[in-house]
């Protein structure tokens, strides 16, 4: 079976509201500057990300917690 036409991301008339949005926000200096990850040890502020993640949700999630490790140690290998 074929199917003819767009997708929302073709169309012009469908826009990526997030994206709108970023490009309004504005974010401070401090967020601008690159961090050489080389020489951050993950292992010292593991604590503190968990405890800011549980300040911020309100309740212990493992699984989110994971998630950032992962991701901070993905990006930095």
């Amino acid at each position: 079976m074929m199917y003819t036409g767009t997708t929302a991301s073709q169309d012009t008339r469908f826009s990526d509201k997030e994206k709108k949005l970023l490009k309004q926000m504005k974010f401070g200096d401090s967020l601008t500057q690159k961090v050489d990850m080389s020489k951050v040890k993950l292992d010292v502020i593991k604590p503190w990300i968990t405890t800011k993640i549980t300040q911020i949700l309100g309740m212990e999630d493992d699984v989110v917690v994971e998630f950032v490790y992962n991701q901070l140690e993905e990006r930095y290998k």
